[in-house]
Formats: C-alpha cells, sequence, structure tokens
C-alpha cells in the first residue's frame, strides 16, 4: 500500500507516519497468530496420521522432517513478530518460508501424507509477503502439493488436483480480505492517533490562551484601578508636601485626606480581586456620581480643568448593561490618568452621550500631545481592549503640541428608549 492510499481521508496536514511506525494493532496481532497456529495445527494432524498404527520407521523420518520444518518455521516467525510489518507483508519473510517449503516438499519423498500442510502455508506465505511474492509462493506451494500427493496415486482423480487448488483459493480470498480489513484498521488507528494528538494541542493552545487571556483581564483590571488608585496617591502625596512648603497646613491636611481615601479605596480594590469578588457598578444617578468623582479626583491631582459633559439621562444611564457601565467607569478613569501623568494639559474635557443606539465617551485635552504610531504604551493598549471587550472600538487623534482627542464606540444591545416612549 502507497503512503498516498494510507493516508486516504485523513488531514493533508497531518504528519505522515509509516505503517512501521504504528504500533500492532490486536487485529494484526490476532490475525499474525491465527496463521501460525492454523500452520501448527496442519502440523499436528499431519503428524497424527503419520503415526498412526501401524508406525514404521518412514514414519518416523516424515515426523522428523516435519519438526525441521516446525523449528525452522518457528524460528523465523518470532524473528518476525520483532518487526511492526504493515498489513502488505514483508520480503524478510522469505528467509524462513523458503527453507521451510524446501523441507516440506522434501517429505512428499517419503509419503503424501503433508499434503495437508499445504492448506497452512497458502495462509502464511499470503500473509507473511507481499501480494506478488505472496501469489507466487502460493503457485509454487499449490504446484508442489498437486504434484506430491498425485506422484503417490497411480490413477490420479479430479479431487487430488482441485483439493490443493481449491485450498490455495480460498486462502487467497481469505487473506485479501482481511488485508482489507487490516488496512481499514490500520487508518482508522492511525486517524484516532492524529485526532488524540490534534486534541491535545487544542487543549494546550485553549489553556495557553485562555491563561494569557487571564492575565491580561487581570493585568488591564490593576492597571484601571489599583494603578490609577497609587498614582493618585503620589501625586497628592507630592501636593501635600508643596503645599507644606507654602505653609498652607490646610490644604495640605486636605490633600492628605484625600491620598488616604485614595489608598482605602485601593485597599478595598486589592482585596476583591484577592477574594475573586466582582465588585458593584453603580448605575444611574449612582454612576453619574462616581463619573463626577473620577473628573474631580483627575483635576485635584493634576491641578488643572477636568470637566464632565454628560449629555446622557438618568434612563439611559439606568439601563446601560453591566459591562458597558463597567468599561464607561474603568476608560474615564484610565484616559484621565493618561491625561493627568502623560499629557500636561490645561484642561480637559469629558464627553458621555449615547447617540443612535450607541454610548459615544470622548476625553479631550489640550496638552502636548504626541504621534499616535509612534507611542504603544500598555494604557492605550488596555483602554482599546477595554472597549473591544464590549464591542467598541478607540480612536486617537493626536499631533505634537496640539492636545490630543481620544474617541470611544461602544454599540447598546439595543436602542435605549426615552423615558416617555417606556412611559
Amino acid at each position: 500500500m502507497t503512503e498516498h492510499e494510507a493516508t486516504d481521508g485523513v488531514d493533508d496536514q497531518a504528519p505522515e507516519v509509516s505503517h512501521a511506525d504504528l504500533a500492532p494493532t490486536p487485529f494484526a496481532a490476532s490475525l499474525r497468530w491465527a496463521v501460525h497456529a492454523l500452520v501448527y495445527l496442519m502440523v499436528m494432524l499431519v503428524t497424527g496420521l503419520v503415526l498412526a498404527p501401524p508406525a514404521t520407521s518412514r514414519s518416523w523420518i516424515v515426523v522428523a522432517l516435519l519438526a525441521v520444518f516446525t523449528t525452522i518455521y518457528s524460528i523465523g516467525a518470532r524473528r518476525a513478530l520483532r518487526h511492526r510489518a504493515g498489513p502488505e507483508g514483508s520480503w524478510s519473510a522469505l528467509a524462513y518460508l523458503a527453507p521451510s517449503i524446501v523441507v516440506w516438499a522434501s517429505t512428499f519423498t517419503l509419503g503424501p501424507e503433508t499434503v495437508w500442510v499445504a492448506f497452512g502455508l497458502d495462509f502464511a506465505v499470503l500473509y507473511a509477503l507481499p501480494l506478488a511474492g505472496g501469489l507466487v509462493a502460493l503457485a509454487v506451494v499449490t504446484a508442489i502439493a498437486v504434484l506430491g500427493y498425485t506422484a503417490w496415486s497411480s490413477d490420479p482423480m479430479p479431487g487430488e488436483v482441485a483439493g490443493p487448488m481449491i485450498g490455495a483459493l480460498v486462502a487467497l480470498a481469505v487473506v485479501i480480505t482481511v488485508r482489507a480489513l487490516q488496512r481499514e484498521v490500520d487508518r482508522r488507528t492511525r486517524l484516532a492517533r492524529q485526532l488524540a494528538t490534534a486534541r491535545d494541542t487544542i487543549a494546550e493552545q485553549t489553556r495557553a490562551a485562555t491563561t494569557a487571556a487571564e492575565r491580561d483581564r487581570i493585568a488591564r483590571e490593576l492597571h484601571d484601578t489599583v494603578a490609577q488608585s497609587n498614582l493618585s496617591i503620589h501625586l497628592l502625596l507630592d501636593a501635600a508636601d508643596v503645599a507644606l512648603d507654602r505653609a498652607d497646613t490646610q490644604e495640605a491636611r486636605t490633600l492628605v485626606q484625600e491620598a488616604r481615601a485614595a489608598a482605602a479605596r485601593t485597599g478595598m480594590q486589592t482585596r476583591r480581586f484577592v477574594d475573586a469578588a466582582d465588585p458593584e457598578i453603580p448605575s444611574g444617578t449612582a454612576l453619574r456620581d462616581e463619573l463626577h468623582r473620577l473628573v474631580a479626583d483627575a483635576g485635584r491631582v493634576g491641578r488643572s480643568q477636568v470637566t464632565l459633559r454628560d449629555e446622557i439621562t438618568d434612563h439611559e444611564l439606568e439601563a446601560l448593561p453591566r459591562s458597558t457601565a463597567r468599561a464607561v467607569l474603568r476608560l474615564v478613569e484610565s484616559l484621565l490618568a493618561n491625561t493627568v501623568q502623560h499629557a500636561q494639559a490645561s484642561r480637559t474635557m469629558v464627553t458621555l452621550e449615547v447617540h443612535d443606539g450607541e454610548v459615544m465617551l470622548d476625553v479631550v485635552d489640550d496638552g502636548r500631545g504626541f504621534v499616535p504610531e509612534q507611542v504603544a504604551g500598555f494604557g492605550l493598549r488596555s483602554a482599546r481592549a477595554r472597549a473591544a471587550s464590549v464591542g467598541g472600538t478607540l480612536l486617537v487623534e493626536s499631533t505634537p503640541g496640539s492636545g490630543t482627542a481620544v474617541q470611544v464606540v461602544m454599540p447598546l444591545p439595543h436602542s435605549v428608549p426615552a423615558p416617555e416612549e417606556s412611559a
């Protein structure tokens, strides 16, 4: 069988595996032992016929030749078992089949009883050799059986000639069928192993992808919450230090209190990560209040004017999906932190509105700007991933010296109805 035939029905990209690489299947092993058992059974049958009373010296010579035949065949068959031969057989089997046939043929010089061994040899040569060699060997075995048996008959009957030939034809039909079945078993075994390998590979890739996605999610959450709170704490403490230098203790005390509040929020966020707790996401007026707090904190920390223009009603805020509300909060917190930390802006405008079934968030500052194609910081990557997690997109427009505009568009599952429409 060619490699192309062996891989029929298997993915073209699957690794090529020869029959020699396949471990013998239970089906192939049982067939091999069945052939050997048939040969031994025929030898035992002939031995019984030869030694039937009255046994003569000729009988014992025939038994001795059969013992030599069995020894040669057994040694060769045992060595063949060490090699993983496919269903097409191997030419190496000639090393023990040819001497076995020669010894068996010599027994006809003593009597015709050993003709029964031909039936076992028919299967042995067809199964152990490739098809071409098996057919030639089958013809040789059949010819020896016919000639050897009829040589002892003064008037050969048609059955004496047809018997070995019919046995050869039966063996040929059985072995061809068995080889086809074994090829199918080997093909299915190979396919099953490839599928198992592919399943293991997919499982490993799935685990790696899941781990990477979880790592990215945690990094994004830490960046948008804990990291921003820590930044606020540092900036508030720096501002308090400046106030102390001006001897403005009241301002310094206020800033320290705000830093403590930020530290408390950081500790709460950290505990939620440790406990794997899902933080509560405000909605409606509570969501608006949280957005105003983020804007006010950014203005105090950055010492710049930060304004929130929320052109969105309480009903629309209430109707926002939980995932979208979370994304809005985290995006506002992250984008304002980027502005405070990098933009050096004097004014920042945050706009939130719902338009045509989409939530639109804009953060515009008059800072120093940058070239978007040359900046690939984690903050912007995190914001893009956050927007993509709810099916949204993030667009950055910036020019050095001319400020930055970031627009996030997040689709809603359905259009948010107006309050009077829902009423």
